[in-house]
């Protein structure tokens, strides 16, 4: 195997891991979602300023993160996948015995 065959497979295997990990940050949004339901009805209907309005005010930035996270995921996954010449060099730098020519 060459050392280009070498750093596309783990490239790719890193994005197949990034692509999970996004695809697992996922699962958790239908909690999420009912939690700040839960929160956001319950502090309509008892008109509280306090403790509901601070926990839908916690879910909705949570929701927001999880959102953020899954796209940075998926931005770095598909730079894995295309593996340019930046992560050719960060996978396997070429050491000074390649680099000069006999």
């Amino acid at each position: 195997m060459s050392r280009k065959e070498a750093v596309l497979l783990v490239s790719r295997g890193l994005s197949i891991l990034q692509l999970i990990y996004a695809l697992m940050e996922l699962t958790y949004l239908p909690i999420r979602f009912v939690s700040l339901h839960h929160h956001t009805t319950r502090a309509n209907v008892l008109r509280s300023s306090g403790y509901d309005d601070f926990w839908s005010g916690y879910y909705r930035v949570d929701i927001a993160f999880v959102f953020a996270r899954v796209a940075i995921c998926l931005v770095v996954a598909f730079l894995f996948w295309n593996c340019g010449p930046w992560i050719d060099r960060l996978l396997l730098p070429k050491s000074d015995d390649q680099e000069q020519p006999n």
